[in-house]
């Protein structure tokens, strides 16, 4: 019985050991897919005898098919709409033509470098065009910071929908390939009928099966362990007949996953916990395995052209790209262009598709795949060491709390937005500092010293320790629970200002209070009215500097500015967005007396 229980043991433990990489990730600061692939290289470096079925790069491929799907209805099942109300259409033009222009942009130093043709130039580039957003994430998690919302949007639907259009180029330029190779005559208008086709076929099978995915949920009667399984294989049957009606499978789960995650649906908290940890387990099968399928023995030969290509990527073909698009979208500052910029970490699509060349035994498949590899090796150890501190140089990122909450759906008729949320208090608690409770936000269970207290039953004080459960009715109250009983990290005092003012002050008063000198155009307008102006889209966290002070913004009321804090030392700061908003102060007057309309 060795043949089964030698596999099973290696399998054992290389998941437990992928899953233990997490702890040495959060603390040194490393994707944890870096950690993946270099764990599954180095096992394949010990030529263990089992795993050579795993050098066959068909199987590796459907594994990777199928744990990519999983991945993209994941993205997109967790991804808000509102997200893309806000921030579709940049988003959307740097999945698609963007994927585009980096191809363009970087084929000609291939072609120089290799001295290959055209063709397989572009099918390189092609290759490692799509981004991977989830390592981004991660490390911003495991650093106690978040991204302004636009920014996270924006990288979110960007690197959730960038897929299908590398997958489409990389497909064409196969086929190109393909016919010069047999001397046929390339025909190249069918190409964008072939894009259309893919695009509409998937969105197509995708919002259709969102809501027979829907119907079935909310008709069928399960047990509520079987929901999540149910979905599951509803999933991958949208994804295997989209693409067996030459769609865009990929595309389609997306779009099924989007239209889930933002629907009432049965069993909602249980599907939503599922495929999470089905992403997980995706992402260590899927990285592990490629890490097993690369060999080390060609990599010293093209690891320069490699390293090369990647710095191009990176300083050239991604930030001309952005900074192309973006242009024409006034609500992204500089900081938040740069960091989109540096923030295209390539993964695992990028793996996937350097398998199709191989899987078709096309020339230079096998040195294809070794370039990527190191390409994807580098993006995730330079880029993702330096998103945290690159993210603050540029003003992009926000502090989370220290201690997140515990948050317990429930799954109720009539109850689909509401549930449980837990906070641990302790002395920096802004309720224990005597911050008082509104009605609604009174704690429906008190734990204390292993005593459970419900409500009503004579405890008045909240002391340290004690950890509150309080009945969340809606997503929209969230930002004041996290205010009362969360504790702020020490950077957010310092992001957020000193001390909150209201922004209808004028800034006459402002003048008068503080000292500092202020332009006359400006006087009479209050500090909600500068901000208006000076941003398309307005944020928490948006940050103007006037003389000697900088206001940021604390609170939003209606999508105008109510509260702002006083940092009376911008100058002290490591941060881009400062100095970007100090030069754009400049034409402050010219704005301010435009005949746009002011806010009231």
């Amino acid at each position: 019985m060795d043949f089964i229980n030698l596999p099973v043991l290696l399998f054992s433990i290389l998941l437990t050991i992928s899953i233990l990489t997490s702890l040495l990730s959060s603390r040194i600061g490393i994707p944890l897919i870096l950690a993946f692939l270099c764990m599954g290289l180095a096992v394949s470096a010990g030529h263990i005898e089992m795993l050579q079925s795993l050098h066959r790069p068909g199987i590796i491929f459907f594994i990777g098919s199928v744990a990519l799907a999983m991945i993209l209805f994941d993205s997109g099942f967790h991804t808000a709409m509102k997200n893309y109300r806000q921030n579709a259409k940049p988003a959307l033009l740097l999945s698609t033509v963007g994927v585009v222009m980096t191809t363009v942009i970087l084929a000609p130093f291939v072609h120089f470098l290799m001295d290959i043709g055209w063709a397989f130039s572009f099918l390189l580039v092609a290759m490692i065009s799509s981004t991977d957003s989830a390592a981004v994430f991660s490390l911003l998690r495991s650093k106690g910071l978040g991204l302004r919302e636009k920014v996270k949007s924006t990288l979110e639907i960007e690197s959730g929908t960038n897929d299908p259009m590398a997958i489409f180029l990389t497909l064409s330029f196969i086929f190109i390939i393909q016919q010069q190779l047999s001397n046929q005559s390339v025909q190249y208008g069918f190409l964008l009928p072939t894009l259309l086709e893919q695009a509409f076929i998937g969105g197509l099978f995708g919002l259709g099966s969102a809501l027979l995915i829907k119907v079935l949920l909310n008709k069928i009667p399960l047990d509520t362990a079987l929901y999540p399984i149910f979905v599951l294989g509803l999933t991958l049957l949208c994804f295997s007949t989209t693409n067996l009606m030459k769609g865009s499978g990929f595309l389609a789960v997306y779009i099924a996953g989007l239209i889930l995650g933002n629907t009432r649906i049965q069993a909602y908290a249980q599907i939503s916990k599922f495929q999470q940890t089905m992403t997980w387990l995706c992402q260590i099968t899927m990285f592990t395995c490629l890490g097993l399928f690369v060999t080390t023995d060609g990599l010293p030969q093209i690891w320069n052209v490699g390293f090369l290509l990647s710095i191009l990527l990176m300083l050239v073909a991604r930030p001309v790209m952005v900074f192309s698009i973006l242009h024409y979208f006034k609500q992204f500052t500089i900081g938040d262009k740069l960091f989109i910029s540096f923030v295209g970490l390539r993964g695992a699509t990028s793996f996937l598709l350097a398998l199709m060349p191989i899987v078709l035994g096309l020339p230079y498949a096998n040195v294809f795949f070794d370039i990527i590899f190191i390409m994807v090796l580098i993006s995730l150890a330079v880029q993702g060491f330096m998103i945290p501190i690159v993210g603050r140089w540029c003003g992009v990122t926000i502090p989370v709390l220290e201690t997140a909450p515990i948050t317990t759906q429930i799954d109720l008729p009539g109850l689909g937005d509401s549930s449980l949320i837990m906070y641990q208090l302790d002395e920096q608690t802004p309720v224990i500092l005597g911050e008082k409770i509104p009605r609604w936000a009174k704690p429906t269970l008190v734990l204390r010293n292993g005593i459970c207290y419900p409500a009503g039953t004579g405890l008045r004080q909240l002391k340290a320790g004690d950890k509150v459960y309080i009945f969340l009715s809606s997503e929209l109250q969230r930002p004041v629970l996290d205010k009362l009983f969360g504790r702020p990290s020490c950077e957010e005092m310092i992001l957020r200002g000193d001390f909150p003012i209201s922004a209808h002050t004028t800034f006459e008063e402002l003048e008068h209070l503080y000292g500092i000198s202020v332009d006359r155009g400006i006087r009479s307008s209050t500090i909600s009215d500068l901000f208006q102006q000076e941003f398309a889209d307005v944020e928490i966290g948006d940050r103007l500097v006037l003389d000697a002070i900088e206001l940021v913004v604390h609170t939003i009321e209606d999508g105008h500015v109510n509260t702002v804090g006083i940092d009376f030392d911008p100058k002290g700061k490591n941060s881009i967005h400062s100095h970007i908003k100090l030069l754009s102060l400049k034409n402050l007057k010219k704005s301010l007396t435009s005949p746009k309309k002011m806010v009231k």
